[in-house]
């Protein structure tokens, strides 16, 4: 625990000097095999004969289940309000630039299991929200407690030769980190940057430490999938469903391999020697012997042993991962005819349980972000940031039959079920929707005053005073 500002600085030289854990090394390896199994990088399940064309096949399943976990997270536009609206709105950029951040941090977790954002203040403007890589970081914690942050190091190279290692560290002057909850309003944080030369050697520190004199880190994490014990979280895309991956391309490729081979008919001769025969398209075939013959090994026709194995790894790969073949869009087993709302729902509902928990982990990071840029660029005071009420507005994650949800709406609405509940269920802004029907009535009520010749027509532009007074003369 960092008990004070003079201990904060001892601990930050300690960390900066101090090596990678063999967990954190580890964790950085299965990160690298992950990224390269999600970018498509992946190793030829076969040795290929020198002057042979190559014949393996390698199919990319990993990328389409990452794609597909992160879209129905954060495919439909996430709605996120507060009282200092234009402000979020601000911070945020607008939808476009919003939800791709928000991918991004999706796609990171998914495939690393965590998943980093880091606010940047700016002079006279807001923060900059900047999405990092979580191969670059590291999460300190309390040795009895995973939840309680004390410090984030962030190392990266700089270029060939120098490497760049950042220590965002707690103070804690009251020693209460273990009494009192995560945010106390009287901790702050630390910033020291180091530099190396090459891979080994001392970290040298550049610059002076830089205080952080809010209860907030300047970097803002959750997990993927929660792992209760740890600070990090498990990826979509976990080693064992990478190995499946592999075992998928090998098979297919021993197929491919099989079918180059014996995928076709195989003249045989007996009885004669290989200069005594002529074989050719369009010639008749002469064996100089009486004792020869000639036959064809027939070719390798049922394959069905092997294919029900690639569908037994597809469907346990499915299973895995939580992403159905019905997701993904295989026409094969799309099902047919009309399907109920029910049926749909439990053809995804394990892609649908966990994308429900992932909006509770994402959400709540989007929300503690959203808190601390309003608290830098001065929106809200710092006491009020424990407590600040941000709402987000999910989609629905299955596409729905208009008419059905509209009459729902109407019956729910009897029931007693508040207009502003349905519109947000319904994807309406409930409160761009009241205001446009506010302007709308008063925009009736002003036609119905006037004058028949004085009503503006649709697309008409609107009379001038000098009109309208000759209007009034004539």
């Amino acid at each position: 625990m960092v008990a004070s500002f003079s201990q904060s600085k001892q601990q930050n030289q300690t960390l900066a000097q101090g090596a990678p854990t063999q967990a954190d090394t580890k964790r950085r390896q299965t990160m690298q095999l992950a990224w390269k199994s999600y970018r498509g990088e992946l190793q030829d399940p076969l040795k290929v004969a020198q002057g042979q064309p190559n014949d393996n096949v390698k199919v990319n399943r990993c990328a389409p289940i990452a794609d597909k976990s992160v879209s129905f997270l954060f495919n439909q536009t996430l709605k996120i309000e507060c009282d200092d609206q234009d402000d979020l709105d601000a911070i945020w950029g607008d939808d476009d630039d919003k939800m791709v951040r928000l991918v991004k941090l999706a796609t990171n977790g998914v495939v690393c299991g965590q998943t980093f954002v880091k606010l940047i203040p700016q002079e006279d403007t807001y923060p900059r929200m900047v999405v990092l890589n979580p191969m670059n970081v590291r999460i300190i914690t309390l040795p009895d407690d995973c939840d309680r942050h004390i410090a984030y190091i962030i190392e990266y190279p700089l270029g060939s030769q120098l490497q760049k290692r950042q220590i965002i560290a707690r103070v804690d002057p009251n020693r209460e980190l273990d009494e009192l909850e995560d945010q106390d309003i009287q901790d702050t944080w630390t910033i020291t940057n180091y530099t190396r030369k090459g891979d080994s050697g001392n970290w040298m520190q550049k610059g002076v430490l830089q205080e952080w004199n809010y209860p907030f880190p300047p970097v803002f994490t959750c997990q993927n999938h929660i792992d209760p014990n740890e600070a990090w979280g498990l990826p979509s895309l976990s080693p064992d469903l990478i190995e499946m991956n592999k075992v998928l391309n090998f098979i297919l490729s021993n197929i491919a391999r099989i079918i180059k081979y014996h995928g076709h008919p195989k003249t045989w001769v007996k009885g004669i020697r290989a200069g005594q025969i002529q074989i050719a398209v369009d010639e008749t075939v002469v064996l100089e012997s009486d004792n020869a013959a000639i036959g064809a090994l027939a070719a390798m026709e049922n394959f069905a042993g092997l294919l029900s194995v690639v569908d037994d790894l597809r469907s346990s790969m499915d299973e895995l991962s939580g992403v159905s073949a019905f997701a993904l869009g295989r026409l094969r087993e799309l099902p047919k005819g009309n399907i109920s709302g029910v049926a749909l729902r439990l053809l995804f509902q394990s892609l649908i349980e966990k994308t429900i928990l992932k909006q509770r982990l994402y959400g709540k990071l989007i929300r503690e972000v959203s808190c601390a840029a309003l608290v830098l660029c001065g929106a809200i005071s710092v006491e009020e940031y424990a407590n600040y009420p941000i709402k987000l507005h999910w989609q629905n994650l299955l596409p729905e039959d208009d008419l059905a949800a509209a009459q729902t709406a109407l019956l729910l609405q009897q029931l007693g079920v508040s207009i502003d509940t349905l519109l947000q269920q319904l994807g309406y802004n409930s409160k761009d929707e009241v205001k446009k029907t506010q302007d709308e009535a008063a925009q009736k009520l002003q036609n119905s005053t006037q004058e028949p010749d004085q009503l503006q027509l649709p697309g008409q532009p609107p009379m001038q005073q000098g009109q309208e007074q000759q209007g009034a003369a004539a």
